[in-house]
């Protein structure tokens, strides 16, 4: 109760009022910032906050402060229904940050508004990628069928065409969808599969997934689905003496468990750059968000690189800027994301997922005793 009472009052505090409304950027942000998934996606909340309290600090955009109303909605349909519809008057754009059955709601009430959408945060729909939908638009590092159309050749390189691999998901549409298409782009490039690995949300014990996965004999496991799970299965599968080698996205959490299992055998590929490398941006994150936020900087980093989205599209709009202008300020946007990613996020009129993908792995190394890359940055043409 204290928690809930504590969170209410930093969601209040967080929003950024102007003096004058009429004067200012308005934007909507629906996000998970309690929940279930509010561990992933509450930092995008942080990142957006100290991100534009800085902008606003400077003087704003053009001259001009940007508002953002922040709406919990812990993840739930409804709730992110109930924030469209507030949304719906006087906001140039929607920002969504939460699970994937938010999406439809917010999608429906940002078409019949007109109201550019933003998915800064969330898995980027497939309405984002070619031929994109000219409202819809994702700055989200993951996207579906690209990142396994990078997994699967990664562990073809590394595994060789005789490896027998498996799949685990979760038993929501968008990661299940993901890992069925892994499993066939796999057999189309002539690996032996397994059958697709389906696990309820909320499962306690990974115990018997895992054991299905080894007693089929895979030498190879890649998983799409929330980090818990991803983590999870990973775990139990050591537990019962398995030796294999897992291949798994790169969630906010992925930085802390490579160091904390300390695992030559797990691998993380993903399309943001580790602060374990330390480049001058990861210092600049840590500096900026140090005392504002409970969340580590790295778990930042989506909301980050969305706000630099954002920042850039109203810098470009002008002053008045317009949600019809707006949309068509971004679907010609170029961000250099300063080594946060590995290139631009760049989007055109039929492309608002990004021209190219890039993808990095990382894993323990045993003898320097620290996370690092395996190779360098993956480039993959969007079209």
């Amino acid at each position: 109760m204290v928690r809930h009472r504590a969170l209410t009052l930093l969601l209040v505090a967080a929003v950024v009022v102007p003096a004058q409304a009429s004067d200012a950027y308005r934007i909507g942000m629906s996000v998970a910032i309690t929940g279930p998934a509010a561990g992933i996606y509450a930092p995008a909340f942080d990142a957006y906050k100290v991100y534009f309290k800085r902008i606003n600090d400077a003087g704003g955009i053009n001259g001009h402060p940007v508002e953002i109303m922040f709406e919990d909605d812990r993840g739930e349909p409804s709730r992110a229904a109930a924030n469209a519809k507030k949304f719906s008057e006087g906001v140039i754009l929607i920002v969504n940050a939460s699970i994937s059955p938010t999406y439809k709601p917010l999608m429906t009430e940002a078409d019949a508004e007109k109201i550019p959408l933003l998915f800064g945060g969330g898995v980027c729909p497939r309405e984002a990628f070619p031929p994109a939908h000219p409202l819809i638009f994702c700055s989200t590092s993951f996207g579906a069928q690209w990142d396994s159309r990078f997994a699967v050749p990664f562990i073809k390189a590394h595994a060789g065409s005789k490896a027998k691999v498996g799949f685990v998901a979760q038993n929501i549409p968008v990661s299940q969808a993901e890992m069925e298409f892994a499993e066939k782009l796999a057999r189309e490039q002539g690996l032996e599969t397994l059958p697709v690995i389906v696990v309820p949300g909320g499962s306690a014990d990974f115990t018997p997934f895992a054991a299905k996965l080894k007693d089929a004999g895979a030498d190879w496991v890649l998983s799409w689905a929330p980090w818990p799970l991803e983590i999870g299965v990973f775990e139990a599968l050591g537990r019962i003496g398995w030796t294999g080698r897992y291949v798994t996205y790169a969630h906010q959490p992925a930085q802390d468990d490579l160091a904390r299992l300390k695992s030559p055998n797990l691998f993380a590929f993903g399309g943001n750059a580790m602060f374990t490398e330390g480049l001058p941006i990861h210092k600049e994150i840590e500096g900026a968000v140090k005392g504002q936020t409970s969340h580590p900087p790295h778990y930042l980093v989506e909301g980050w690189v969305s706000a630099m989205v954002l920042e850039q599209a109203l810098r470009k709009c002008g002053w008045p800027c317009s949600k019809d202008k707006l949309a068509q300020t971004l679907a010609t946007v170029s961000v250099d994301t300063r080594g946060l990613r590995g290139g631009p996020i760049e989007w055109t009129a039929e492309n608002h997922y990004r021209q190219r993908a890039y993808y990095k792995v990382y894993r323990w190394d045993t003898g320097q005793r620290a996370v690092v890359p395996v190779g360098g940055w993956t480039k993959l043409d969007v079209k």
